[in-house]
């Protein structure tokens, strides 16, 4: 089957208890593909002769390597396939909401996590999708490679290069493929399922921090995790204040963008609600506000 197409680059957390087949957490997708290479270490045959001549042979895989490329490569799968820390930008003149600076320092501790992808097929007419997972890979940190745009613009794509490894389950492996699959989508749930990411949205968690603000009658708001890259904000104070569910429309809470103090009251209850593009509240936490009482 001729090879027409590439998509869908899931990574995930690996993670190994030290029994069984290693287990994933932590997934998403590592951008929008546009190239995936695979090569693997050329061993060494370990040959057996016999009566004159090669009776045996042994070459196992030793080991490989992993390029991806993507349309981009965001802040969140950095931090997460990179160990990288985020810090908040705070700097007068830069208006951004909850801007962030990304860090490569001591911090940074790079994980294993499991790769995966979609190979589109083409074979007599026929279309068809392979799944492609390798159990366990580190990536390495990217170079920075940018061209001054000229009279057209020269598309420019990052690059993550990798070391590919067997896992530590009882088998060791290192790849799985599937046999061709009929859709795109029974492709996308095979590398899901295998890396542990589910379509059942749940809640995640925010600490949240209340202390007197500047002004009477406010309270500052410390938030932890920072933001993801691409989200914002959202907020409620009062008695009946709550945790959404994950998923839940939260478009009629109140915008904050993450650092101004907000007007409460003393011991009222504040949620604040971590939303996407579509005010669908991905992350909530709560606490009990306190604020600036006055003179």
């Amino acid at each position: 089957m001729a090879t027409i197409g590439l998509s869908k680059p899931y990574y995930a957390t690996y993670n190994y208890s030290g029994d069984g087949q290693p287990t994933y957490t932590g997934g998403g997708l590592l951008g929008k593909a546009t190239e995936l290479s695979l090569t693997l270490d050329e061993g060494d045959s370990n040959i057996l002769y016999a009566d004159n001549g090669a009776a045996e042979s042994d070459n196992q895989f030793t080991g490989g390597s992993l390029s991806v490329s993507t349309d981009d490569l965001l802040p969140t799968p950095m931090l997460n396939v990179l160990g990288l820390v985020a810090e908040l930008m705070q700097i007068e003149g830069v208006q951004t909401p909850s801007a962030q600076w990304i860090v490569y320092d001591d911090r940074q501790t790079i994980p294993y996590v499991g790769f995966g992808g979609i190979i589109k097929k083409r074979q007599s007419g026929a279309t068809k999708w392979v799944a492609l997972v390798l159990l366990k890979v580190q990536f390495s940190n990217p170079g920075v490679d940018a061209v001054t745009q000229g009279e057209t613009i020269e598309w420019q794509t990052p690059t993550l290069n990798a070391t590919v490894m067997r896992d530590d389950g009882p088998n060791h492996r290192w790849q799985l493929m599937s046999t061709p699959l009929d859709t795109e989508a029974d492709a996308e749930a095979a590398v899901k399922s295998i890396l542990g990411i589910s379509d059942t949205p749940t809640l995640g968690s925010l600490t949240v921090t209340s202390k007197a603000g500047t002004a009477e009658g406010t309270t500052a708001i410390s938030v932890t995790p920072l933001l993801t890259y691409g989200n914002h904000y959202m907020y409620e104070v009062g008695a009946s204040a709550s945790l959404p569910t994950a998923g839940e429309d939260v478009s009629g809470l109140t915008p904050w963008d993450g650092t101004s103090d907000i007007t409460a009251t003393n011991g009222e209850t504040i949620v604040i609600v971590e939303a996407n593009g579509a005010n669908q509240a991905i992350s909530a936490g709560q606490a009990t506000v306190v604020a600036n009482a006055g003179t």
